[in-house]
């Protein structure tokens, strides 16, 4: 192996590390907030969501030094080309197996992300009704009318009357 090409597998060895160290972290992160959500903690919530947005800064920064080794190497900056340049720059399949846990990471990460935006969404639905119930206000029904649209019906839930 040339010095140019042994300094390149230990400068994509090196970033290809620790971005399955920030993904591992920001999986975590995800983890501890889908935790906080389903126990209505408030403060571990605050905590992984911090937490989330410091690993989130650290992979865009690991994100852009993946496109500058790429386009110092003269390899388009997408993923397919991260893949041949792995391959190209990888006699003994190191890289490959960053490459791979990095990518299983990401979407795992990925899906994890979109279970909590999900039980959010959930969360912010019902509490919106609840406070309709508590304010007296016509409920919106889940279902869609004929014309594609929700249809008020113009009933009225009320908790109590004074």
């Amino acid at each position: 192996m040339t010095d140019a090409a042994a300094q390149r597998f230990e400068q994509t060895h090196a970033l290809l590390s620790d971005t399955v160290k920030s993904c591992e972290r920001l999986y975590n992160a995800l983890q501890d907030e889908r935790v906080a959500l389903a126990g209505d903690d408030a403060g571990a919530l605050d905590s992984a969501v911090g937490r989330k947005k410091v690993h989130l800064a650290a992979l865009e920064k690991l994100e852009q030094r993946r496109r500058a080794l790429l386009a110092a190497c003269r390899y388009k900056e997408d993923l397919q080309s991260m893949q041949r340049f792995v391959l190209d720059n990888d006699a003994n399949r190191e890289l490959q197996a960053l490459w791979s846990r990095t990518l299983e990471l990401l979407a795992a990460c990925r899906k994890a992300n979109q279970t909590n935006g999900a039980v959010i969404n959930s969360q912010r639905r019902n509490t919106g009704e609840a406070l309709s119930v508590l304010r007296n206000e016509p409920q919106e029904p889940e279902t869609y009318g004929a014309t594609g649209k929700t249809e008020t019906t113009g009933q009225y839930r009320a908790l109590a009357e004074v």
